[in-house]
């Protein structure tokens, strides 16, 4: 489909929405774009100006379902102090691998879900 532009939002299961509102609005530069009256859902932008960026949208669930590989990645520009940050903030993080021209690490958000961050240079 020619006119799609982007993927525009990621979708996130976690079982109590405020507090993983809180843990990511800690963890990354967010501001709430959408919530859902019920509170079931909360939507996420990077507080930034510029071309609108993929969102992520945290949803409830009972059970968050297990998986074997991380779901998407947030990219970086300086893994080493997003890395720092994340750990002085008291998350579950894996050491920083390097491989292909990239480096990059795991973390795991309060339900733990499996999500990665990773920087390359861009071309």
């Amino acid at each position: 489909m020619k006119n799609v532009k982007r993927i525009d939002t990621v979708f996130v299961p976690v079982t109590d929405t405020n507090r993983s509102e809180e843990w990511y609005m800690r963890m990354f530069n967010f501001k709430v774009g959408y919530r859902s009256q019920d509170g079931n859902y909360v939507g996420f932008r990077f507080d930034e100006a510029g071309p609108l960026q993929t969102g992520l949208t945290l949803y409830k669930v009972d059970k968050v379902p297990e998986t074997s590989h991380i779901a998407f990645n947030f990219y970086t520009t300086d893994v080493d102090e997003s890395y720092q940050y994340m750990k002085e903030q008291g998350a579950v993080v894996s050491d920083i691998h390097e491989e292909d021209g990239m480096r990059f690490y795991d973390f795991a958000d309060p339900d733990g879900n499996m999500l990665g961050v990773v920087t390359f240079p861009e071309h």
